[in-house]
């Protein structure tokens, strides 16, 4: 499974560098950690979570991202990036990611490492998430989730049920273009719900609280099936 460090490098400089040790953040900031793959890094999804936090009076939540092209939440343990960020304690959040895991295998592969992960979250004070991703189009949405679900619920991790809100938006309008060009990586629509649950989720607000900062063109019927979407994703299938 592990992937050429070379190739993770060119990947249009969307890996992170480690940075240098920062000053201890103000009294109830939210400081994340996003570690996953070109899932999480197309359109940006972390920044559009500081984004939201920002336009809702919570400019103390700060984003981090690990990201590199392929990789599962094993190539990151192995490669020591976001291990090293990690282990550094600057993080009350670590929202993992990795594919779509709709096989058994891969949903085994999933659960060992975000236990893995999650231990030494834990360890050093921070809270472990999975940001539950989804398949490319026609692939199976509800295997993915389960798997996602099944290994949260192993490593004692929150989740933030984003492929639950795709196909809440879906059921809502099935015309919704949550996906990109290539039918896999996320579109304006779909990164935007994406960042709409996971900020509602970290930050436990609800997601009328949020506004649309991204510059992409929702139609207001569309934002509005997509806030009762995140809302509904969240209340049923969401842990802290």
């Amino acid at each position: 499974m592990l992937r050429s460090l070379t190739a993770a490098l060119l990947v249009f400089g969307c890996a992170s560098s480690p940075t240098s040790p920062t000053a201890p953040p103000p009294v109830g900031a939210a400081r994340v950690l996003f570690l996953g793959n070109s899932l999480t890094y197309t359109w940006d999804v972390p920044a559009l979570v500081k984004a939201m936090a920002d336009a809702a009076g919570r400019a103390d939540l700060t984003v981090k991202s690990v990201t590199y092209d392929s990789y599962a939440l094993e190539d990151h343990w192995s490669f020591g990036t976001g291990k090293g960020e990690l282990q550094s304690g600057a993080y009350d959040f670590v929202v993992m990611q990795q594919g779509p895991s709709t096989l058994a295998s891969s949903g085994i592969n999933l659960t060992q490492w975000a236990s893995t992960w999650s231990d030494e979250a834990r360890r050093v004070g921070t809270q472990p998430g999975l940001y539950v991703v989804w398949p490319p189009a026609g692939g199976n949405l509800d295997a993915g989730i389960a798997n996602y679900e099944s290994a949260a619920s192993s490593a004692k991790a929150a989740l933030y049920p984003v492929g639950e809100a795709w196909r809440e938006a879906w059921r809502r309008d099935p015309t919704m273009p949550l996906y990109g060009p290539d039918q896999f990586h996320p579109g304006q629509h779909g990164a935007w719900l994406a960042a709409l649950v996971i900020v509602a989720v970290v930050l436990d607000r609800p997601v009328a609280d949020f506004p649309n900062t991204f510059p992409v063109q929702i139609t207001p019927i569309q934002e509005q099936r997509l806030r009762e979407a995140a809302t509904l994703a969240i209340a049923r299938y969401a842990r802290r």
